[in-house]
């Protein structure tokens, strides 16, 4: 029997397909280090990384996700990159400032099906919090967004978290702490740690802001936590005050 999280949409293919819950190619080596899927850091084979959890169809029509991810990847690395480089330059009055512009509605896209994919391989005993469905059964809306065949709707989708006075550290890492409602235990969502940045993104039906929800790395979103920006536009690095590069999220 095929096993795939999206049937809910129908044309699913006769053969099973075994998918890198984790994106495959955002790593260049065979083994990665992997934190906040399990209770402790586990230094894993790439290829181990994979469930049957979507037809052979389905998987196919995803992997432009997986390429933009790989894209965005890339690109913070290089951000980052050059940013260590001008630290060791003399300050300058004004820098030729490098701009960088990726598609926010793919990253969100890609967010989305790793926390799905994730989930599966995780939440054998649990819940998704909309439907109180198990692992391999998300929500329909949550599948058609993911397949590009409507829009995630306000709350759900992508935030950026931060704090007051925040800043940007290099860390060639992907995190996933997943989030469950603190009333029926149901999923909604995910705390994702990107190179460096802190996203959630938000599969749950209520608003975000309207409680707290600890995460397994200790810390709170909501009215007591960190500050959340819907849909992030512009994420802006500066030498000294001094504008040097511009990462511009599209949707």
């Amino acid at each position: 029997m095929i096993k795939c999280w999206a049937k809910a949409l129908g044309g699913c293919g006769d053969t099973q397909s075994r998918e890198h819950y984790i994106s495959r190619g955002l790593w260049q080596g065979n083994s990665i280090t992997v934190k906040g899927l399990w209770q402790e850091e586990k230094t894993v084979g790439i290829d181990s990384l994979t469930a049957k959890n979507l037809c052979k169809t389905h998987n196919e029509i995803l992997s432009p996700l997986d390429a933009a991810a790989k894209t965005i990847f890339q690109i913070i690395g290089e951000l980052y990159r050059l940013q260590e480089v001008r630290q060791k330059l003399k300050p300058q009055k004004f820098w030729n400032v490098k701009r960088y512009r990726v598609s926010g509605s793919l990253f969100e896209r890609w967010a989305a099906k790793f926390v799905v994919g994730s989930f599966y391989v995780l939440g054998k005993d649990k819940q998704w919090q909309l439907t109180q469905n198990g692992p391999l059964e998300p929500p329909l809306q949550i599948c058609q967004a993911i397949f590009g065949r409507k829009h995630f709707e306000k709350p759900m989708g992508l935030y950026l978290a931060y704090d007051v006075g925040d800043r940007h550290y290099y860390d060639d890492a992907v995190r996933l702490a997943t989030l469950f409602n603190p009333d029926d235990h149901g999923l909604v969502g995910a705390n994702l740690d990107f190179k460096g940045f802190r996203f959630v993104m938000w599969l749950g039906g209520d608003e975000l802001n309207t409680f707290n929800i600890p995460t397994d790395a200790g810390r709170i979103f909501g009215p007591a936590g960190s500050k959340l920006m819907y849909h992030p536009g512009d994420a802006r690095f500066s030498m000294n005050k001094v504008l040097s590069q511009v990462l511009t999220f599209e949707w």
